[in-house]
């Protein structure tokens, strides 16, 4: 269940703080700047659908910088098009995208904290996987779960305990 970091490469310190976190808490993360493969290729547009679609999360790290990128939208696209759990982490002041609003916004360490939490419980509930070939009850279970993951972590973060 590896999580994606979607990044402008402006905000990389902060994704490599987030990845260190999510290193930390034993899950394992998908981060560009390590992967040499994404590093030498000129199917980078393949490469992110690929690694994304292995993982079953995506952690957008988002700041007024992301405005100008066009790759953390298309990571997000492509995470929606899967089903993915799909979260923001917002770095500075800046107002968000509206269209983010649909998914958790994270904002502070406990935010993190709070999807590191839901992000182990669906381990222990074995609500998240990766999807190959299924069949089409089995994508409307998994897509429920996703929306779950999704209210449960939004009202976490609102209630903010």
């Amino acid at each position: 269940m590896p999580v994606f970091i979607s990044y402008r490469h402006s905000d990389r310190p902060h994704a490599i703080a987030i990845n260190s976190r999510l290193k930390q808490a034993n899950i394992k993360t998908y981060l560009d700047v390590l992967d040499p493969e994404s590093q030498t290729t000129d199917d980078i547009t393949g490469v992110i659908t690929r690694n994304i679609t292995e993982c079953t999360h995506l952690l957008a790290v988002v700041s007024e910088r992301t405005a100008h990128s066009w790759w953390v939208p298309f990571e997000i696209g492509e995470a929606t098009i899967s089903n993915r759990r799909i979260c923001s982490f917002k770095t500075g002041p800046a107002e968000l995208p509206l269209y983010l609003d649909k998914w958790p916004k994270l904002s502070t360490d406990k935010d993190l904290e709070f999807f590191i939490d839901a992000y182990r419980e669906e381990v222990a509930t074995k609500r998240s996987m990766t999807l190959g070939s299924i069949n089409e009850s089995l994508y409307r279970t998994y897509r429920g779960n996703a929306e779950l993951f999704h209210d449960q972590l939004k009202n976490r973060i609102r209630r903010g305990f």
